[in-house]
């Protein structure tokens, strides 16, 4: 396991742009997310090479190569994003639930991390769902280019929505901020 600098730093400016138990709660629900990665992982014999702590979150570095075919390697790239949607599921009912109602940012914050590693850019779980799912009809070659244009494509589109939404609601320029950093990985 590894800690970055910049996890730590990251960590420093998320506490000081509001309350801590949001960082915390934050935390838990992507530490919940990328569990259900290293589940899958165990439940198919691969092993992480690495755990990583960045200033985007948790990276599980993995040997290069394909760890156990197509199919199950898609199960693993999607097993995170199953994890917060059904994280958002039970706390949209316990926040319906009068006997312990929740709040529904709960809901809205599982449901936003989970749909977000759903897209198709190649650092996030939709990505790299997309790249086994083209590598099993045409050359990792291709499947490769395509998904860096997928990625590009739908990179460009969440920039131009993220600043119009910023120039039009006053909305935090970190969505953008995030954008251009998946971007840059590209």
């Amino acid at each position: 396991m590894r800690v970055s600098v910049y996890f730590v730093g990251m960590a420093a400016l998320c506490l000081a742009a509001g309350p801590a138990w949001r960082l915390g709660l934050g935390l838990a629900f992507a530490a919940a997310h990328e569990a259900g990665h290293l589940a899958a992982m165990a439940a198919l014999g691969i092993r992480p090479a690495r755990i990583c702590l960045t200033a985007a979150g948790m990276r599980i570095e993995r040997p290069p190569g394909l760890q156990a075919g197509f199919a199950r390697e898609i199960a693993v790239a999607l097993s995170g994003p199953a994890v917060s949607l059904a994280f958002a599921g039970c706390f949209y009912l316990a926040s319906r639930s009068t006997l312990v109602p929740l709040p529904l940012d709960f809901f809205w914050l599982n449901l936003g991390f989970g749909l977000f590693n759903l897209l198709p850019v190649r650092q996030l779980d939709g990505g790299q769902a997309l790249y086994f799912f083209l590598c099993r009809r045409v050359s990792e070659t291709t499947a490769s280019r395509a998904v860096t244009i997928t990625s590009l494509t739908c990179l460009f589109l969440a920039a131009g929505g993220a600043a119009l939404l910023c120039l039009r609601s006053g909305f935090s320029l970190s969505l953008v901020i995030a954008v251009l950093y998946l971007a840059a990985g590209c």
